[in-house]
């Protein structure tokens, strides 16, 4: 279905689309990867960080329980963009229940788009017993509300679709996507570029000669901190990016837990990005907030008690579960995650 669609949209425009609107297609289509599959876990095609321990979410937990007491301690909203299986909300849930009646002030919203997904969130928040908060799920979040909001997002940017581009002999080339009717095959062209708009914005970038712009990325980092500015507020990215630009293309697609191209396996395969945290960064501060953190993974991890937390939890462990639970630990922080994954809080002075 979604070979169809990308395939007569080229055909009936008779010209290649941009790298953008075929993610988009691919992704979010009402037959889109992220929409009618279950990317998440040993049966998806990636596992987040807190599927791989309990640690993690109990970490982001205490962070945004800190936050929260130190500059609100009052009725907010706690926003989760993406939220998987609901894992990481539940560890959050579960480390924090006993502190200072914390559950009793939280409106928790969630943007979720998979229905299968949210009947698995709803399930394990039932077994948890955490059915009696207040807890609303939304396909498009409305960022702007009467109290303070906490957003936070894990793997949740490098899914939103960018454009490449790339320069050639000073003249700049976009990387878009055609289609071969009668081999009926997808293939990449190269069309240079002569919008003014985008010429503007990628003649900033003198010194490369490889771009990628996500404007959806920007635009939604954009609204998320319009709607922090007026009321006190926070927000929390965990995501694989950079800060200096690498000088190559970031874009991978994996299917069936090994990589693949691209241009196959549409809407069966996750395609992401690098997030560029500079970028980020920069729109933050546009909007005069405060840079609270910005480091690894492994840092933040560290710095907020990963540890800590390990020691307290391996007391009541079998040797089993011991060794679970450094496995995963060893995953978080020592392993590529930890050094490749970024985290980017900013909130309000």
């Amino acid at each position: 279905m979604i070979k169809k669609k990308i395939s007569e949209t080229i055909l009936s425009r008779k010209k290649a689309i941009t790298m953008e609107e075929y993610i988009n297609i691919c992704l979010y289509d009402k037959d889109g990867y992220y929409i009618k599959l279950n990317p998440i876990g040993k049966s998806g095609d990636f596992i987040t960080a807190p599927e791989i321990s309990q640690l993690f979410g109990e970490v982001i937990g205490l962070f945004i329980f800190s936050l929260w007491q130190n500059n609100f301690y009052k009725q907010f909203n706690l926003i989760e963009l993406g939220p998987g299986k609901g894992t990481l909300l539940i560890d959050i849930l579960n480390i924090t229940k006993n502190l200072s009646n914390f559950h009793g002030f939280l409106n928790i919203i969630l943007l979720e788009k998979n229905k299968y997904l949210i009947s698995e969130q709803k399930k394990n928040l039932y077994k948890n017993g955490f059915n009696n908060l207040k807890i609303k799920w939304l396909n498009k979040i409305n960022f702007f509300s009467k109290l303070p909001n906490i957003i936070y997002a894990n793997e949740f940017f490098d899914c939103l679709p960018i454009r490449q581009f790339q320069k050639k002999s000073h003249i700049w080339y976009e990387k878009m996507i055609n289609f071969h009717k009668y081999e009926e095959r997808f293939f990449f062209e190269h069309k240079e570029v002569k919008n003014t708009e985008i010429l503007l914005q990628l003649n900033q970038h003198k010194k490369d000669n490889i771009v990628e712009i996500s404007t959806q990325r920007e635009e939604y980092f954009h609204h998320m901190c319009k709607s922090i500015i007026n009321l006190k507020g926070a927000i929390i990215i965990v995501d694989y990016g950079y800060l200096d630009k690498p000088n190559n293309f970031t874009l991978q697609s994996v299917y069936n837990h090994r990589p693949s191209n691209v241009l196959e396996n549409l809407g069966m395969q996750d395609i992401t990005s690098l997030i560029d945290f500079k970028k980020l960064i920069y729109i933050a501060k546009q909007h005069k907030l405060h840079i609270h953190t910005f480091c690894t993974q492994r840092e933040f991890l560290l710095k907020y008690g990963i540890k800590e937390r390990k020691n307290i939890i391996l007391k009541k462990c079998s040797a089993i579960q011991k060794k679970i639970i450094e496995k995963g630990l060893n995953r978080l922080i020592n392993d590529d995650m930890g050094s490749f994954f970024k985290v980017l809080v900013v909130c309000t002075k």
